[in-house]
């Protein structure tokens, strides 16, 4: 598949076959994950992937119970000591955002299915995956073979998004 098919190919499902994901695939998207850009090469992130049904379940009762229907689960983590600070902008939810991508695409790729998933409790995943305090979990998908085939989303134009040399704010029609 070329990259632009892929992009416009990717979508957020959230619904999956109970088919297992065999490693082979888990890893080959783990590795998408790990050639990611990060702040000075820090490469701060951690994947817990979860398989196990009763793990997965208490992650879903710790933000979305849809999340743990998948065969698999990927929970993102970041070290933001490993990571930097400028003007108070925290490197590490770009770098980890950055590897969630490649993941999600490199799955697309794969004919697998992702759904970002954030505003979960993460102390409660914390102690359902044993992950220390300073770890922060930045986002979690679940991952498996899509049952579903969303539609693809309205997108603003091109014209409506950028501007060339200073901002121009541009109409939504």
């Amino acid at each position: 598949m070329e990259l632009m098919e892929v992009i416009r190919k990717r979508r957020s499902i959230r619904r999956y076959k109970p088919d297992p994901v065999p490693e082979e695939e888990i890893k080959y998207i783990l590795e998408a994950a790990r050639l990611a850009p990060s702040w000075a090469n820090t490469q701060c992130w951690h994947f817990i992937v979860v398989t196990d049904p009763e793990i997965k379940w208490k992650i879903g009762e710790a933000g979305f119970r849809w999340s743990a229907r998948g065969p698999a689960m990927i929970v993102v983590c970041a070290d933001p000591a490993q990571s930097g600070i400028k003007e108070d902008q925290h490197h590490y939810l770009v770098d980890i955002g950055i590897a969630l991508e490649h993941l999600m695409l490199a799955a697309v790729e794969r004919g697998l299915g992702t759904c970002w998933v954030v505003g979960f409790d993460e102390a409660r995943v914390k102690e359902a995956l044993d992950i220390p305090e300073n770890i922060r979990i930045v986002a979690l998908t679940p991952l498996g073979y899509p049952a579903e085939e969303p539609p693809a989303r309205g997108r603003k134009s091109l014209e409506q998004i950028f501007s060339y040399n200073r901002y121009e704010q541009k109409s939504d029609k």
